[in-house]
């Protein structure tokens, strides 16, 4: 039996985890949910580790790399992998997608150590107001919709879209780069931000084609299998722009779509199995 941890940051998994956990379990797996951050914890019991509700990593990041090293060097299979974890913990993965010509907010980039007038940058660029966040940000960690006053690096300031007020925002699943569901979440009034800690609401619901297309071109480009994905989009009228790549812990909504939890444990199980197969290939030649 393959014994999979499923890493979280708290003591219970939260509702979409706990889908997958149960889901896997059917499957055949021995799952276990661990805190990845517990110092005590042997992963070398484990076969393989899902990365998944550790929605703290971002105040304690060097932690977190130095912890998917550790793991590597013990032979644990992490799901996702490794250097695509790595890709995404920065939100400057945005400008890599920008330049291979994936459509983005207006961004600029303030580099660690540097400051910028944020009035002058509004300004300058034609924007009416900015949003401005860390480059090592989740959920909406210390993000600001403003027009004025400095910004101190490491940090992104992105024209702000309205769009998302009435719109919403789009946050399409992928597993093993096949469709699985989507949800619209869109804020409470007077607010622009959508997770539901700040009163946002959350739905499923079917993108369009064009929507759908854009997602699809964003994962072509990553360099690395995600073996789960969520790509967040806002789409209005004709522009669609992508807002985040979430390959690290994004929440899946997997208790919300019925059947979601059991396409991602297969999609897992297919992984482990392709991965397994690929190393007695390795050992034998």
């Amino acid at each position: 039996m393959i014994r999979v941890a499923i890493a979280t940051s708290k003591s219970e998994l939260p509702a979409s985890d706990h889908a997958l956990a149960v889901a896997m379990a059917e499957l055949g797996f021995d799952v276990q949910p661990v805190i990845w951050s517990s110092t005590e914890q042997d992963w070398q019991k484990f076969d393989a580790l899902v990365v998944r509700s550790c929605w703290d990593y971002h105040l304690r990041v060097q932690e977190f790399l130095e912890w998917i090293a550790l793991l590597e060097r013990k032979g644990v299979a992490v799901l996702n992998p490794p250097d695509l974890l790595r890709w995404n913990t920065n939100k400057t993965y945005l400008a890599e997608l920008a330049a291979s010509g994936i459509a983005i907010p207006d961004t600029v980039f303030v580099a660690e150590s540097k400051e910028l007038d944020l009035e002058e940058v509004c300004e300058s660029r034609g924007w009416q107001t900015a949003v401005v966040k860390p480059t090592i940000s989740a959920s909406a960690y210390r993000t600001e919709r403003r027009r004025s006053g400095p910004v101190r690096g490491p940090a992104m300031v992105q024209q702000y879209v309205a769009a998302i007020e009435c719109t919403g925002e789009w946050s399409l699943v992928y597993m093993n780069g096949q469709f699985s569901h989507a949800v619209i979440k869109k804020p409470r009034a007077s607010d622009f931000r959508v997770q539901t800690d700040f009163g946002g609401t959350v739905t499923a619901a079917q993108p369009s084609a064009d929507v759908l297309v854009f997602a699809e071109t964003v994962l072509s480009r990553l360099k690395w299998p995600a073996i789960f994905a969520r790509v967040d989009i806002v789409a209005d009228g004709l522009s669609v722009q992508l807002m985040e790549l979430e390959v690290i812990e994004p929440e899946l909504f997997l208790n919300l779509v019925p059947g979601s939890s059991r396409r991602l444990a297969s999609a897992i199980d297919d992984y482990l199995s392709q991965l397994c197969t690929s190393q007695k290939g390795s050992e034998s030649a």
